[in-house]
């Protein structure tokens, strides 16, 4: 009989000797190789999840949820240059970044879009959201800028009934979740050119797709503006009041994107500039970029939604 047995006392349960996410052996409740902790009874209970996670992170301002997106909304470019300088565990991985910020939109409803017309080509500004009409066919003139789907759609046509309210909800919601999903190809095509752009200044191809992901994670979030706005003005305004109204507030939308994108590249691509002189070589070429930037992006945009207008077409 052991000594403790004897005195009367009741055993004790042992901490497991090896940790449960890498095997390393443990000393104390928390890993020393991954940061895991150990399991007990008190962090199972209902209380510690209230206290430890959720109200924690919705009350502490220096949570990891708030300072990241305090940072991506409010600091340009600052994120992207954290996660190289090797501080990356303050903040959420950009990856599930946004990826958080597609299912939070795919669950919202679509927020609207701004669309730049040059000619008779609209090119869509604002990812995702591709817009959807009464029927299959309007949904398709908007989204075809390219006029790559008439053929494709004329023959659908012929073999199903596109008219009716089950076809074209169900379009709609396909068109959304396939555009959606394909919105994270915009972010390695414009990491290719970005790399292309800036290869002797970031010569690493993961350098521009971290950039990317950040500045898509902001355009995504910033895409939700437009709709309560364009709702206010419509009850606001009338006639010539609204259409002054609109115009000036799609030109200070996109220069809120041109100053976010602007002051993103210099701080990322330029950290050794302090102060911006706008008759410096770095200044005009950043500026070129932008504009180069917001053309190509709006490409591979409506792309992207011409390509998840043709999947949901053909799973009608």
């Amino acid at each position: 009989m052991s000594s403790s047995s004897a005195h009367g006392e009741s055993p004790t349960h042992s901490q497991p000797s090896l940790c449960a996410d890498c095997g390393a052996p443990l000393t104390g409740p928390f890993c020393s190789q991954c940061g895991e902790h150990v399991l007990d009874r008190h962090s199972l209970t209902l209380w510690h999840f209230f206290q430890h996670n959720l109200l924690y992170e919705l009350s502490h301002i220096d949570g990891k949820i708030f300072r990241t997106f305090r940072y991506l909304l409010f600091r340009p470019g600052f994120l992207s240059a954290e996660y190289f300088a090797g501080r990356r565990r303050r903040y959420i991985n950009p990856v599930r970044l946004l990826l958080t910020s597609l299912v939070i939109f795919a669950l919202l409803p679509n927020p609207g879009s701004m669309v730049m017309s040059i000619g008779k080509l609209r090119l869509n500004l604002l990812p995702p959201g591709p817009p959807s009409s009464a029927t299959i066919q309007e949904t398709i003139g908007k989204v075809d800028v390219f006029g790559i789907l008439a053929n494709f759609l004329h023959r659908q046509e012929q073999r199903k009934d596109l008219k009716s309210e089950a076809a074209v909800e169900k379009f709609n919601h396909e068109l959304k979740t396939y555009g959606t999903a394909l919105s994270f190809s915009n972010v390695i095509l414009l990491a290719a050119f970005l790399a292309l752009l800036y290869h002797k200044r970031r010569p690493l191809f993961v350098e521009h797709l971290v950039f990317s992901l950040h500045l898509a994670t902001f355009v995504i979030l910033f895409s939700f503006v437009p709709g309560p706005l364009s709702l206010a003005l419509v009850n606001l305004t009338h006639g010539s009041e609204l259409q002054i109204a609109a115009g000036i507030t799609a030109f200070s939308l996109i220069s809120v994107e041109v100053i976010y994108l602007l002051k993103a590249l210099l701080r990322f691509y330029y950290p050794e500039t302090q102060k911006l002189r706008w008759r410096s070589a770095p200044a005009w070429v950043t500026l070129l970029t932008v504009v180069a930037i917001f053309f190509v992006n709006s490409v591979f945009i409506t792309l992207t939604y011409a390509i998840g207008a043709a999947i949901a077409l053909w799973r009608v």
